[in-house]
Formats: structure tokens, sequence, C-alpha cells
């Protein structure tokens, strides 16, 4: 086993995924979430991070290929997804998204948590946590494997990252409460325009991706 790839594929895993610099925009998505509720949210993502990068480290482009998307284009997508989201959070609409559920009382916290990881899978779980640079650098990482025993020890540096983000989102609760509810408001708001930029960079970086060969020809 290269212990030189998995050293540097976990560090460049850590920072496309970025659990810490995540971490706010999961608290002010779950502000309004029950600790139970919240607790079940990490452990949600942290099986979503874990399940897609596996596919992905396995599968490789063959994914990508079978529904005909290219990187490019998810890049596209993905700047789509996270710019209507920054918008949302900087209207304050989130937030409100998230005190209607919460207050179904009789529901469960596991059918809570069920329910608002689906409202939260995008853009959290997608493209956030899983998006066009995780699935890039695994599948250029899949690709430097040298046999059996490199691709395992991927697997297993994927699985770390991702019990590793389940812990930082169990955090999230002592976030909100340092912040308190303005801090958190003022917060969200200002983390959705930086949400809003990444969005357009994503879109740029996509259309820079195809149109590079057009340029230079």
């Amino acid at each position: 086993m290269d212990l030189t790839l998995m050293v540097n594929f976990g560090a460049a895993l850590f920072a496309v995924v970025n659990p810490l610099g995540n971490l706010p925009v999961f608290v002010s998505f779950t502000a309004n979430d029950s600790k139970r509720v919240q607790s079940y949210l990490a452990l949600f993502f942290a099986v979503w991070i874990a399940a897609m990068l596996l596919v992905f480290l396995f599968t490789g482009q063959d994914v990508l290929r079978f529904f005909g998307i290219g990187l490019p284009a998810f890049r596209i997508a993905g700047g789509i997804l996270l710019l209507l989201t920054g918008l949302s959070m900087v209207r304050g609409q989130a937030a409100e998204k998230v005190e209607n559920i919460a207050a179904q009382q009789d529901s469960t916290a596991l059918q809570l948590a069920e329910r608002r990881f689906r409202d939260v899978l995008i853009p959290l779980g997608v493209p956030m946590f899983v998006g066009p640079g995780s699935i890039t650098t695994v599948i250029l990482y899949a690709g430097k494997a040298g046999g059996r025993s490199d691709t395992l020890g991927l697997a297993g540096v994927v699985l770390t990252l991702a019990a590793g983000t389940g812990v930082v989102l169990l955090a999230g609760r002592w976030v909100h409460k340092a912040l308190g509810d303005t801090g958190l408001d003022i917060a969200t708001r200002i983390l959705g325009l930086f949400l809003g930029a990444m969005g357009v960079q994503f879109m740029i970086d996509g259309v820079a991706s195809i149109t590079t060969g057009l340029i230079t020809q």
C-alpha cells in the first residue's frame, strides 16, 4: 500500500469536502431542530458521504458516463443549486422552512430527521459535501491506485473522512448555542452571500472547461 498516496488523498479530500467550513451552513439549516434530530442528520450525512464517494471511487467516470453527464455540466448544475440556495438564505427563507417542519410534534425524532434530510440534501449533500470537487478528487486518485490494496486503502480514507465529518456536524448545537438566534440569523445571511458566490464560481469553472478548446482553436 502506498502510504504517500493515502496521505495525499486524505488531505485533498478533506480540503474539498471541507466539513469545518460547511459546519456553519449545517447549523443554519438545522438550528430549530431538536438535538436528537441534529444527531440523526449528522449520521445521515456521514453515511451519504461515505456511500456516494465509494460509488465514485469504484466506478469512476462510468456513473457519469451512464447518465451522459460530464464534469463541466455537473459543475454548472451544482453552481445553479448553490446560487439559488444562497439567495433563499439571504432572504431568510431557509429558516422559515425549518420552523414549519420543526413544529410537527406528532412525529418521532427519526421521522423528522428523515424529512429534514430530504429537504436539506440539496445543497448540503449535493453539491457541498459531495460535489464536483470531491467527485473529481476521488476519480483522479482512484486512477493512481496501483492495485487492490491501494484501492482498499483509499476506501478506508473515505470512510474515515465520512466518520470525521459526522463528528464535526455533531458539534453544530454548540455552535448554535455560542452564536445565539440573532447571531445565527446574521451568519446565515452572510453565508448565503458566500454560497451564491460559490455557485457563480462553480458555473464559471464549468463554462471555462467547456469553452477552453473553442477559445484555443
